[in-house]
């Protein structure tokens, strides 16, 4: 593996270098050439290999296949001559359907002054915008592929014109943490006619490798980027970049774009991001370029682990309903039989009700008095009549009916027929026979049962293993291995409703409620990842915990706090709650909040 991707990568580079000597330089280029996301302009645009914000959606909408979150990322440019560049990208990932994005960009000059023959006649402006509307898809093999619809319009005075124009782009992991992108920009180009002369803009192919997440130690993280572009008629531009990042809150950066230099950084908190970037112009004003994300919602690999644990959950949940409702049927049957003195059904319908509730003493207890019974008739039997002349029709009976048991595969059921019948007859070749016969169905069943139990087990379907459980105790209810096994895969069930549940607190960011689930679930399982992850979280959204006084310097925060706190006064506990929750959305660690939650909750319990 690595040698193939050393020869990729080796390739890839030569191919793209030759491309550089056949070059010319006598184009255009599209006005949106500038990019898309500070960060990414911060590494010098050598982004097209590395594809993980927002701004994938210009850059590389293969990309977006392989995002984890929800973005909003703002991007706002000051260019010269009052010119102004803005970027809008909204990204929505599925781990199922692929990746969606919309991106808008606007470039527009204001107050440009028309004069003829040097008389000023007033002012106009200029402005071109494109929507993109993105789609990636991962394939088979590490490869994903995407493409954009682009809706162009140019403005310029009181003439405009629109245009359509496609993109297609495509992503490959080489390596671990080694990818590579390509980009065909206007492999459709949009036709826009300002003029009599229609134009179209030039078809541009951006190509690149990214390297993500090196360690070198000082609790720096490292990603580089190496970018190539060719547009119709220019020459071959390169872009170099690196991003350091530190603890995940400061990112440091800085680039090669096409024939200038950048250097830029962000700050991570939460979930918001703000970036900033310069670049170096030549004959023009240097670039500012101020940008902001934001992170909506739980990511894509939450929502996957999430789904899991609730799978998990609900199959638990469905599991105990069907014993209750099979042990019922069978206690009913039972019942019934009882009733209309039909004790030979009784008794073998009340041993498989048993097999779904074992500590059933009303089941008991009628087994108890039917082997009474029986043990009485025979006695009386015995006085009455000869042996034989009483007890052969009893054994024909029961033989006919362990038989079509064992048939249908009620194995505890025929068995135990042929076991009552051996009390009477112990010698009796035809009931020994059948046993042994019964017995090796049973244990090959069993067999069966139990390999496709374990392998659900190992592979953390604990729904189907516990299913697969349940039948093996309905051929042999009182088969204490399988009891063992249930019991534990029971516990792995719980615990995972345990962390579902203390992820949904945490989500609700009720912080205090949700430890206690996850300390539970670690102390079952001292080993579990996901419970550490989210104490960790926790713990530190804790540690940042702020102050009443941090509420009071937002203004809008501390309006709801109060407004909470004046349902709460009124009793009307559940607005409070979704209100105090709205502060902890901003304020995630704030213990007065926290506090007034939990309380309100307490006093929401009797209702309930």
């Amino acid at each position: 593996m690595k040698r193939f991707a050393v020869i990729f990568l080796s390739t890839f580079i030569l191919i793209l270098v030759q491309l550089s000597v056949w070059a010319g330089d006598a184009g255009r280029e599209s006005q949106f050439s500038i990019g898309s996301g500070v960060r990414a302009v911060g590494i010098g645009g050598a982004f097209v290999g590395l594809a993980d914000d927002a701004s994938t959606i210009y850059w590389n909408q293969a990309g977006l296949a392989l995002l984890d979150n929800q973005e909003l990322n703002l991007m706002h440019v000051t260019l010269g001559e009052g010119s102004i560049f803005d970027v809008a990208s909204y990204v929505y990932p599925n781990s199922r359907f692929g990746g969606f994005g919309v991106s808008f960009m606007r470039l527009g000059t204001n107050d440009i002054v028309r004069r003829q023959d040097w008389i000023d006649l007033g002012e106009f402006s200029y402005s071109t915008w494109q929507i993109l509307l993105g789609y990636g898809r991962k394939l088979e093999g590490g490869f994903t592929v995407g493409t954009a619809l682009k809706i162009v319009n140019q403005s310029l005075d009181n003439k405009s014109s629109n245009g359509i124009g496609i993109d297609l782009s495509f992503h490959k992991q080489i390596y671990k943490n080694i990818s590579a992108g390509a980009n065909f920009q206007d492999i459709l180009p949009p036709r826009l006619r300002l003029s009599e002369t229609p134009e179209s803009f030039p078809t541009t192919i951006l190509a690149g490798l990214g390297v993500k997440d090196l360690h070198l130690g000082g609790g720096f993280s490292h990603s580089l980027g190496l970018g190539f572009e060719k547009t119709d008629n220019r020459s071959f531009k390169l872009h170099v970049g690196v991003e350091s990042k530190y603890s995940n809150y400061l990112a440091l950066r800085a680039g090669f774009d096409r024939d200038n230099l950048t250097f830029g950084f962000g700050i991570n908190y939460h979930r918001v991001h703000f970036d900033y970037a310069y670049k170096f112009m030549d004959e023009l004003s240097d670039s500012h370029r101020l940008g902001l994300s934001i992170n909506i919602g739980m990511s894509v690999s939450e929502k996957e682990h999430r789904e899991k644990e609730l799978e998990s959950a609900r199959g638990s949940t469905i599991i105990l309903d069907e014993r209750k409702r099979q042990f019922h049927f069978f206690k009913d049957l039972a019942d019934d039989y009882f009733k209309n003195n039909s004790f030979d059904s009784a008794y073998i319908f009340y041993h498989r009700a048993l097999a779904f509730n074992e500590d059933d003493r009303e089941s008991r207890e009628r087994i108890g008095q039917i082997e009474e019974t029986r043990k009485a008739l025979f006695e009386r039997a015995r006085k009455e009549k000869s042996e034989k002349d009483i007890i052969q029709p009893i054994l024909d009976d029961y033989y006919t009916q362990a038989k079509a048991f064992a048939d249908k595969g009620s194995y505890a059921a025929a068995l135990d027929l042929i076991n009552l019948a051996l009390e009477v007859s112990p010698d009796n070749a035809k009931f020994i026979s059948l046993k042994n016969k019964t017995n090796d169905i049973k244990e090959a069943e069993i067999k069966r049962l139990m390999d496709f139990a374990l392998r659900a087990d190992r592979d953390g379907r604990y729904a189907d293993a516990i299913s697969l459980y349940d039948r093996i105790l309905e051929i042999s209810p009182n088969n204490s291995d399988v009891k063992q096994y249930m019991a534990r895969t029971s516990s792995e069930l719980y615990n995972a409703q345990l962390i579902s549940k203390g992820a949904d607190l945490y989500a609700r960011g009720e912080l205090l409620e949700s430890r206690s689930r996850f300390e539970e679930a670690l102390k079952n399982d001292p080993n579990n990842r996901v419970a550490t992850d989210y104490l960790n979280k926790i713990a530190t959204a804790l540690e940042e915990a702020s102050e009443l006084e941090d509420l009071q310097k937002n203004e809008t925060v501390w309006k709801t706090y109060l407004t909470a706190l004046e349902h709460f006064r009124n009793g009307d506990y559940e607005t409070a709650v979704k209100l105090w929750e709205e502060v902890l959305k901003v304020y995630p660690g704030n213990k007065n909040t926290i506090n007034n939650i939990e309380q309100a909750r307490l006093r929401m319990k009797p209702k309930e």
